[in-house]
């Protein structure tokens, strides 16, 4: 009697774990879709690009600096993702800097949910399932 090579068989739970692993990475790649494509906070398109993450970084710090001298309304021009102009007070620049960071750190939360569901959903993209 014919044995097969048991290097050569597929199980179910080797299938469902490729499932997963498959299901897992395209969660990543909507949460990074997602952070790239930003969200609107007070009127301001924020994208999660990484040139303006670091943009907006520096203009936060730039606001941080600001407010410790005592200075609460000198503003500074942030163009958005729609590339629209904002004059932004110190506050308000610290405010978007901060937003922009919580909706990033949702988007991860989000992500781990979905992760631990089980079973996982059929379709990560959906809406239902992130941060709006």
């Amino acid at each position: 009697m014919w044995t097969p090579d048991p290097s050569i068989i597929i199980t179910a739970e080797m299938k469902a774990a490729e499932k997963r692993a498959s299901t897992e990475a395209a969660v990543n790649a909507e949460r990074q879709r997602r952070i790239l494509a930003g969200t609107v906070i007070d009127g301001v398109h924020v994208t999660g690009r990484d040139e303006d993450a670091l943009n907006l970084t520096n203009l936060a710090l730039v606001a941080q600096l600001r407010i410790a001298g005592g200075d609460m309304t000198t503003p500074t021009v942030y163009r958005d993702g729609n590339n629209v102009d904002h004059e932004l007070t110190p506050p308000q620049m610290l405010a978007l800097w901060q937003q922009s960071a919580e909706y990033v750190s949702a988007l991860y939360e989000a992500s781990w949910s979905i992760k631990a569901m089980d079973p996982l959903p059929e379709d990560v993209t959906d809406d239902e399932l992130w941060p709006g």
